[in-house]
């Protein structure tokens, strides 16, 4: 219960042991409470007994999802996860029940021999039918040297497509200088109710859908005249980008219903018709660019299919894992990366009671340090904690 509750509640360490105290006073139960301590472990018993060793990975073809994290301090933490090939026909998306921890490693950076490295001290590459990542430069490096498949995941090719044919332009550039400089004067005043939602800095051509739909929502207000004259007065510069805010909100919207399909119903010649036919209506000259570029995309994607009928094309899962990481050291950034990372493998497979409570007793506490040692190293608390003690 303890450990369900750190995965799918998004509840603190600390706060698993308030809950069971609560439990017992509102219910009249008498289960045990579990110290903050005592959780942690469990979370780390769990994720290292939820890696499996080589010959584990011989019964089936994989796929790779591969990526590696932001930098925590001087580190990143590179992820490798396994999905049974027999997973990319369920005509839904993945959960983490479908992963299998590959790898979870941390290193000032990940070149392409050291992912290379990596990935054949876990698997046969013989058992990959493909990987699915990103277009990162030492992931693409690494396909190439290993002569793996290389499916690029749909959100960060959609992204690249958006930026490709937005960036730059005038009237983008314009619409969205407006609204940062109309976020920055009005956030603290009267007309905070009316600003622009906050653009992304880092990659922010993923996130583009707020900012227009923010400019279609005040143009239908300003239509139907139910805004005061000073808010008028505030957002009249919509006017300007008329054309280009319902073009690209229209745009916008379209694509993210393809990249809804593609992601629950997997990449096919079914859903590459389907995602085809929802951008026949788009015929605006940014949007003909578009339409262009993804049936590349499509033509590319379908080229590496081989046998197959449908194949994965979102790494959506991945970002969800380095998601539910983030928010568990969000409050001690400067820890760096550290064991904590365990709480990512500790999410997947079919972890149910008994299967719980064989790894709490096969997986000692020394386990769990051999893993760090080999696996994260020296931590940034601890080589801070040992530039203090210098100071006597």
């Amino acid at each position: 219960m303890a450990i369900t509750l750190i995965n799918c509640s998004g509840v603190s360490f600390r706060s698993v042991n308030k809950i069971f105290l609560i439990m017992n006073m509102s219910f009249d139960l008498n289960l045990r409470v579990p110290s903050h301590v005592t959780v942690l472990n469990w979370v780390k018993k769990q994720g290292v007994a939820n890696f499996r060793d080589k010959d584990y990975f011989n019964n089936e073809k994989w796929i790779l999802i591969i990526d590696e994290s932001i930098q925590f301090g001087n580190k990143k933490l590179l992820a490798i996860l396994g999905v049974p090939a027999s997973k990319q026909n369920l005509g839904r998306a993945l959960t983490y029940k479908d992963l299998v921890p590959l790898v979870l490693k941390s290193s000032e950076s990940w070149k392409a021999n050291d992912i290379e490295s990596e990935i054949n001290s876990c698997i046969h590459q013989d058992q990959i039918l493909y990987a699915l990542s990103d277009n990162g430069n030492n992931l693409k490096s690494t396909y190439s040297q290993m002569g793996l498949k290389h499916i690029e995941d749909v959100g960060h090719k959609f992204s690249w497509i958006m930026k490709e044919t937005f960036e730059k332009q005038d009237d983008f550039e314009a619409y969205t200088k407006h609204l940062s400089g109309m976020r920055g004067k009005l956030s603290l005043s009267k007309f905070a109710h009316i600003i622009p939602p906050n653009q992304r800095i880092v990659s922010r051509f993923m996130n583009l859908t707020p900012l227009f739909r923010w400019g279609s929502k005040m143009i239908k207000l300003l239509d139907k005249n139910q805004l005061t004259e000073d808010e008028r007065e505030k957002v009249a510069f919509v006017n300007e980008y008329r054309e280009l805010i319902y073009n690209t909100d229209q745009l916008l919207s379209t694509l993210n219903k393809i990249q809804q399909l593609l992601k629950n119903k997997g990449f096919s010649e079914q859903t590459i018709n389907q995602s085809l036919e929802l951008l026949e209506n788009h015929n605006d000259e940014r949007s003909l660019k578009v339409k262009e570029k993804i049936s590349k995309y499509f033509c590319e994607t379908s080229s590496k299919m081989g046998n197959e009928t449908t194949i994965l094309c979102s790494s959506d899962i991945m970002e969800s894992c380095f998601g539910k990481y983030k928010s568990i050291v969000k409050a001690n950034k400067y820890v760096g990366i550290t064991d904590l990372c365990l709480c990512i493998s500790c999410l997947m497979g079919e972890n149910d009671a008994e299967q719980t409570m064989q790894s709490m007793a096969k997986i000692k506490i020394v386990k769990i340090k051999d893993w760090k040692e080999k696996n994260i190293g020296e931590t940034l608390f601890q080589k801070r904690n040992k530039l203090y003690k210098k100071t006597g």
